[in-house]
């Protein structure tokens, strides 16, 4: 009997091992994270050829809106106002850390030397931050608190 047992638990242990063998290596999960839609406001290519200046924002009037709907959609209503017409603006949102701070980043950029009517031109824009769930959030502009939402 134990002939017989012995050689039926080598080949069951063979294929038993060739079976672990054929399963391919999955990669980890990713963890979600929200996308943000473009708001026509990111960085460009030919940017680095500009020269970087300060936005004059309007925090206490600029604000954080969510809509209604799972998973919630978040956008920050930003005012101010730039040097002159020839400054662009520029966004870079950057999305929720560990701690559920989103993060944004303004400034703007000029081409030096190039002639331009000296008067403030006030703005107001509409940023998409993404889609969010679970959880409080904190909107930061330049380090500086805009507001919070819930999702």
């Amino acid at each position: 009997m134990k002939q017989i047992i012995l050689p039926i638990t080598i080949s069951l242990l063979v294929v038993s091992l060739a079976g672990c063998a054929l399963i391919p290596d999955l990669p980890p999960a990713a963890t979600p994270t929200p996308s943000i839609p473009p708001s026509g406001y990111e960085p460009q290519p030919g940017d680095e050829k500009l020269k970087r200046d300060q936005v004059f924002l309007d925090l206490a009037n600029s604000q954080v809106v969510r809509k209604e709907s799972q998973p919630a959609q978040v956008s920050l209503m930003l005012t101010g106002s730039l040097s002159d017409p020839c400054h662009q603006l520029r966004v870079v949102v950057t999305p929720a850390d560990g701690r559920k701070e989103i993060n944004l980043e303004v400034y703007s950029l000029f081409e030096p030397g190039k002639a331009c009517i000296t008067v403030i031109k006030p703005f107001s824009v509409t940023i998409p931050l993404g889609n969010y769930s679970g959880g409080h959030f904190t909107v930061n502009v330049n380090g500086q608190l805009v507001g919070e939402f819930d999702a």
